[in-house]
């Protein structure tokens, strides 16, 4: 008489426990570029809560990032990188960056950022 048995075999189990083992090392290794996106995006807003309305200038937003970012002890991104462009209603600041992190040996994840705000005079 034979039997059908079903289930996992150790070796799928093994296979599927470093699959799993894989990502959750990929979402540590990201971990830390998402969290450090986090807090430019709080400088940026931060700068727009402050200034919306208010007629700044391009010299009082920029100190403001660089006060933020020291704030927020941001060391992945310089205040320069964030550019302030003067627009019709008011300036536009954005930041654009990459950040690179190694994986495993000679594989790296590149991640692309990107966030803008308009500040209205």
């Amino acid at each position: 008489m034979r039997r059908n048995e079903q289930g996992m075999t150790v070796i799928g189990m093994l296979i599927l426990a470093i699959i799993l083992g894989l990502i959750g090392f990929a979402g540590l290794k990201l971990l830390p570029l998402y969290l450090n996106h986090y807090k430019v995006v709080s400088v940026l807003e931060g700068v727009k809560k402050e200034y919306d309305g208010q007629n700044p200038t391009r010299t009082d937003i920029r100190k403001s990032i660089e006060k933020r970012m020291v704030v927020e002890s941001l060391d992945t991104l310089e205040a320069d990188d964030i550019e302030i462009k003067r627009e019709d209603p008011g300036y536009v600041v954005a930041a654009q960056y990459e950040q690179r992190t190694t994986f495993i040996a000679n594989v790296s994840f590149l991640v692309t950022f990107d966030k803008t705000v308009e500040i209205a005079l």
